[in-house]
């Protein structure tokens, strides 16, 4: 394509707060290389899976345009590299042009090009469907809680299943919120058990694959984490000036 035809169809995204965006971009690099990111009046935002489509990332940015457009990121990583470069401190503008992203300013200019449409596919996922769901319960999880079931996983390195499961709180009301690295489906399996909170829903053992887990350690902050016990989904959602993540994982069979 020429470059008048590319400047005719160019449209400017405007960031406000580049830093946001950047870290928006950020969480999906940690799940995913490339994405399809959806601008709109509203939002911004993005659904990824990790390779083997176990956990999927819904992330939104608060922060919309006066346009809709698709971006179909190669390189989600690289992106966020170089709009680094281009600093924080005040609102950059973006030149979306039909199969890249351009910038001009603060003694920096880079273009970026994007995959054409199609390219790229979005997880079978219907997000709706997800955010309609009735939870039976709720819990948070924190960094010390992820870092001391990651202690663990040192000494219960045979499995690759995290339960989690409720026990009866001999010392008061409700149930004990335990967390199990085990593999139950094996025998003579090494295991790790903790209790990780106070809940008052009764919760059989639902096991969801560690590796997703370790994907959730690279990420800084706690968890609110959902459980619908119907079809086996668990959900760790983060929410923070802007920007809403959430993590969808199945569960696995015991």
């Amino acid at each position: 394509m020429s470059d008048q035809n590319v400047n005719q169809q160019s449209r400017k995204l405007s960031l406000q707060s580049p830093e946001k965006f950047v870290q928006f971009l950020d969480s999906l690099s940690k799940i995913s290389e490339s994405a399809i990111v959806q601008l709109d009046r509203e939002k911004t935002s993005s659904l990824v899976a990790s390779t083997d489509n176990t956990l999927i990332l819904h992330a939104e940015y608060a922060a919309g345009t006066d346009f809709f457009s698709t971006l179909n990121i190669p390189d989600v990583k690289k992106l966020t590299t170089v709009l680094k470069t281009v600093g924080f401190e005040d609102e950059i503008d973006l030149k979306v042009n039909s199969n890249n992203l351009e910038y001009k300013g603060n003694g920096v200019k880079f273009k970026y090009h994007l995959f054409d449409e199609g390219f790229l596919s979005k997880p079978g996922l219907n997000i709706e469907k997800i955010n309609a769901f009735e939870f039976d319960m709720g819990f948070v999880i924190d960094q010390n809680i992820l870092n001391q079931i990651f202690k663990g996983s040192v000494f219960a390195s045979e499995t690759n299943k995290l339960y989690f499961y409720t026990e009866e709180n001999t010392g008061g009301e409700g149930y004990r919120l335990m967390a199990e690295l085990t593999d139950r489906a094996r025998h003579n399996t090494d295991n790790f058990t903790m209790c990780i909170g106070l809940v008052k829903v009764e919760l059989d053992p639902i096991p969801v694959n560690f590796d997703n887990i370790r994907l959730l350690n690279n990420i800084s902050g706690s968890f609110t984490v959902r459980v619908n016990k119907e079809y086996g989904v668990v959900v760790f959602e983060q929410e923070a000036e802007e920007i809403k993540l959430k993590y969808i994982v199945s569960s696995l069979t015991q």
